[in-house]
This record gives C-alpha cells, structure tokens and sequence, in this order.
C-alpha cells in the first residue's frame, strides 16, 4: 500500500498533468481525472451527457505499483485491464505517464 508522503507527491504529479493536458477552454467538454486505491493509480476521460450536469467516464490507463516500479495497464475489448508489454515497469510514475502521453498505437488515445 502506498504511504501518505507518496500518495500527496503523486496527487500533485497528476493535477500538475492534468492541467498541462486539457486547456482551460476545453474544461467543459472534457476533463481528466483519476483514482488513487492501495497500490493502484487509474486515469479517466470524462466527457459530459446529454442529460445536464452528468459525465461519462471511460478509464485511460492503470498504473500499479508492484516490487517497487510502477506497471502500466490498458483496457481491452472487454473492459479486462492487461498490462501493456511495449512499457517497461519504472519506479517513476512520471516517466511512466509521458510514455502513455506519446501514446502512437492507440492504446490509451483515440
């Protein structure tokens, strides 16, 4: 389980990612967001519904923390998360999350 120190510096990667990747004018079309639980880390798109002040979210990416480096983890066509062989495990999250950003497969971004 990820302690409280990582928890905070982590929180503070992903709002410093966050804000860097969706523009301001486009907050209300689109949003980032994420989930921290135990060990595990999970990015979500959300975009708006047709019914007023709703939001879908579809999951982007789960990044696990196990034996000391981080994981990466994709959905497949049946919404089972597997680990995505063309990443490498890291001890940094950061560099973890460049790697989904420049994401060229279509892997996390259509």
């Amino acid at each position: 389980m990820l302690d409280s120190f990582t928890i905070r510096r982590i929180q503070s990667v992903m709002d410093g990612y966050i804000h860097e990747k969706v523009p301001a004018p486009l907050r209300t079309m689109v949003k980032l967001t994420y989930e921290i639980n135990d060990d595990e880390l999970i990015l979500t798109e959300e975009r708006p519904t047709e019914k007023q002040y709703q939001w879908d979210k579809m999951d982007i990416a789960r990044f696990y923390w196990e034996e000391n480096q981080w994981k990466v983890y994709a959905k497949d066509e049946q919404c089972n998360w597997n680990m995505v062989d063309t990443i490498e495990p890291c001890p940094h999250l950061e560099d973890l999350l460049e790697q989904v950003d420049r994401d060229k497969t279509g892997v996390f971004w259509l």
